[in-house]
């Protein structure tokens, strides 16, 4: 029987996904069933004096309005990290689109009407819109106090600076080595600054749940990337028992890091409590720009360098724009920070990051988890000291990048690849040693030049601190049921983890299911991010089916008389007997008499001598190599070609890997280009479908390659590594780079709209 591993067969919810079969929270419906609807704060920063909600609640058709006043919770803020955002409103709003109150009615009509009719009397505050802002001195504070802070518990090197009284939300420092005695030793001395945009996720299914408070009980039906921390959160609001809430998830349409935590199923939770009914929200789109966002980043970095190009010390300093609420942002700060000083061999290091509050959408998890902005940082800025040295970039890449088997900080785990090897792939892919920086194409009447740029990017893989559970049964009649708390959010891990119980099962992978997330039934999992689920759950899947398998030929070779049993082929072997699945189950337990059951658990232990406190479970990297044409006269950037270059270890399922890969390079294309959140006095003027630009077709390069290498480093069953985040480190700094040698100009900040573009060029040339 022919190994399902390394196979890319029929993903399992393919085809409800392309027929319009598969069903999502937003498809949900049940008897009684009251829509929701929301009122959103018009300023940025205000105390609220009063709400008035008796003509919202006279109207006919409405079952019930939330707002502070009938807000009846046993905790009223939540938040992974900081304790910091209310369900609705209380004493203040702190962003344009806070939520102020709700309105649960028999249609989204009279829900909207009703909302009109809710008074609210606020007074202004002084609000703070960047980071500079939010730092100066006697800023308005977005947060008077701070409630249920979480103490992050790191290892040596590493270190939390809690700031009172201040618009700091979180400080992550880490320092390694002997910072000012690297600086003295170094020949050259270099420092520059750059800044990464603020992004919209863009998922095509905005947030959705639908909620039934059922006396006691509470269930919920949510697009969520994160259903078991969401029960946790949910059961503290409501002062109720984990046992009583439960939380399913149908299929989701895209996460990115946006459908982590809470976000309409306190508010449908809370009127459905009030209402005595089942509560379905469902966010616009234009509501999704306003629930979260990738946070704004200024990163400066010093280097201190040898005559020959060695790197001896590094200072970084990354200020997030974390806008009203914490969310996830104080991990993205301690992962920025951690990652920044890049893939390389630094002895003296020393890094500073802030996730910094601000009265801005919320900041939080995005693809990549701080990654990106890092990665668009370091390497360019090492692409700037390689042209001040008149060294070539390539090389001057290669002499500091870590070695398979070095370690990127001191305890933890060694790079797992050869990045050497993958850095001159795509320098061998974009053809580097033909570059021509100087050549100008004439093109209908405009002048185009050309230019080629590399990057090289790394980060730690995700599952450090993540506890995972698997539950793979085997049935009486042979066939397979694998239950795991991952979700599904476009990746298709289910079908990899499919294929990992078919071939340790030794079955065909069409005897194996996948059974729907119910955090009642399913083993638990801390939730689907930073490429964690195919290496950390993987490993939870593999020994769940090890474990079933144990117990089934035990069983077999008990029912025989025999001192063992093996799996060959698809067969039960016991002796001269070679039996299916379902003949041996029907053996060892009768007709209907008995099910087999393996569990599996994996998590990263502990080490207190690892920075962050637990090792990380591989290294994702992402080499990127771009060719770009730059229009003189109208700054557009056109990428011609573009590489990526990536290792998965191994891979489960080849053409998800290259999907993976291929996905993160496009929004790594985006956010290069043309992605960000524009503010005019705290509004959003970008906020929608219309005026957010994502990438088309148009904006694709004309020749798009993606290379997964399997070089088995991984921790993960047979040597797998995660990818989905690793495309999109290099793509911003290798079109950074492309440009800059195709036009001699350094922009030190993206996108690069074509505006930015050519005020550069005519810059240069004192026009």
């Amino acid at each position: 029987m022919q190994s399902p591993i390394g196979q890319s067969i029929e993903r399992i919810d393919g085809r409800d996904k392309v027929t319009g079969a598969g069903v999502y929270a937003g498809d949900m419906k049940l008897p009684g069933m009251a829509y929701a609807k929301v009122l959103r704060s018009p300023l940025p920063h205000a105390r609220i004096r009063r709400i008035d909600a008796r003509k919202a609640e006279a109207l006919p058709g409405v079952f019930a309005v939330l707002t502070r006043d009938s807000l009846k919770v046993a905790a009223p803020l939540y938040g992974a990290y900081v304790k910091d955002q209310p369900v609705v409103a209380l004493e203040k709003v702190r962003y344009v689109g806070d939520i102020v109150a709700a309105v649960a009615a028999t249609s989204e009509e009279i829900a909207r009407e009703a909302l009109e009719a809710i008074e609210v009397d606020y007074e202004e505050l002084s609000a703070v819109w960047t980071v500079d802002e939010a730092l100066r001195e006697g800023a308005p504070l977005v947060h008077e106090r701070l409630e249920g802070r979480k103490e992050p518990d790191f290892g040596r090197g590493a270190t939390h600076i809690v700031h009172d009284k201040s618009n700091i939300c979180f400080h992550f420092r880490y320092e390694r080595g002997n910072l000012d005695e690297g600086f003295r030793a170094a020949d050259h001395v270099f420092e520059d600054s750059f800044e990464f945009p603020s992004a919209q996720h863009y998922p095509m299914e905005p947030h959705v749940s639908l909620t039934r408070f059922d006396g006691d009980s509470l269930t919920v039906w949510s697009s969520t990337q994160s259903p078991f921390p969401l029960r946790q959160e949910l059961a503290r609001i409501f002062g109720m028992p984990l046992s009583r809430v439960r939380v399913i998830v149908p299929y989701v349409g895209g996460g990115y890091g946006s459908k982590s935590g809470v976000k309409t199923e306190g508010i449908a939770a809370a009127l459905s409590r009030m209402a005595g009914r089942p509560v379905r929200i469902a966010f616009s789109s234009e509501e999704t720009f306003r629930t979260l966002c990738q946070p704004r980043a200024r990163l400066t970095i010093k280097t201190g360098v040898k005559k020959d190009g060695t790197f001896l010390a590094r200072r970084c300093e990354v200020y997030l724009n974390g806008g009203a609420y914490a969310n996830s942002g104080p991990s993205v700060t301690e992962k920025a920070g951690y990652r920044a000083g890049g893939p390389y061999r630094i002895p003296n290091l020393l890094t500073d990051a802030y996730y910094v509050y601000t009265n801005t959408v919320p900041g939080g998890a995005f693809r990549g988890f701080g990654g990106p902005q890092a990665a668009y940082a370091y390497d360019a800025h090492l692409d700037m000291i390689a042209r001040r040295m008149k060294l070539d970039p390539l090389e001057l890449r290669v002499k500091n990048l870590l070695r398979r088997g070095e370690e990127f900080s001191p305890g933890d785990t060694p790079i797992d690849c050869d990045l050497t090897g993958a850095l001159r792939k795509v320098a061998e892919e974009i053809e580097w040693e033909t570059k021509d920086s100087s050549r100008v194409q004439e093109f209908k009447g405009s002048r185009i030049k050309r230019g080629k740029g590399i990057a090289a990017a790394v980060k730690d893989g995700g599952g450090t601190n993540k506890a995972a559970h698997a539950m793979v049964k085997i049935l009486n009649d042979g066939s397979v049921l694998l239950s795991v708390g991952s979700v599904e959010i476009g990746q298709g891990m289910r079908t990899a983890f499919l294929q990992l119980v078919a071939e340790e099962l030794s079955v065909p992978a069409e005897q194996v299911h996948v059974a729907e997330l119910d955090t009642d039934y399913t083993p638990f999992d801390k939730g689907t991010n930073a490429s964690s689920a195919t290496s950390v759950m993987g490993l939870a899947v593999q020994k769940a089916a090890r474990d079933a398998r144990a117990q089934l030929l035990d069983a077999a070779a008990s029912a025989f008389g025999a001192s063992s049993a093996k799996l060959q082929d698809g067969k039960v072997i016991v002796g001269e007997k070679a039996l299916t699945l379902r003949e041996a189950m029907r053996r060892c337990f009768g007709e209907a008499e008995g099910d087999i059951v393996g569990r599996g658990y994996f998590k990263v232990p502990r080490n207190d001598q690892v920075p962050l406190g637990y090792p990380s479970p591989f290294w994702e990297v992402g080499f990127g190599g771009a060719e770009v044409e730059v229009d003189e006269e109208t700054g557009e950037v056109r990428i011609v070609k573009y590489v990526s270059v990536t290792d998965a270890g191994k891979m489960i399922h080849p053409l998800q890997c290259h999907g993976q890969d291929e996905g993160a390079a496009v929004f790594g294309i985006g956010q290069a280009l043309f992605e960000d959140l524009i503010y005019q006095d705290g509004e959003l003027l970008n906020g929608n479908l219309v005026d957010y630009q994502v990438p088309r077709f148009s904006h694709l390069p004309e020749t798009f390659k993606t290379i997964v290498l399997e070089e088995g480093g991984g921790l993960g069953p047979y040597g797998v590594k995660g990818m989905g985040e690793g495309g999109i480190l290099a793509v911003a700094p290798a079109i950074c780079n492309a440009v800059y040698d195709a036009i001699g100009v350094r922009i030190q900040s993206v996108p690069l709209k074509p505006g930015v573009v050519w005020k550069a060029i005519k810059g240069v040339k004192g026009d």
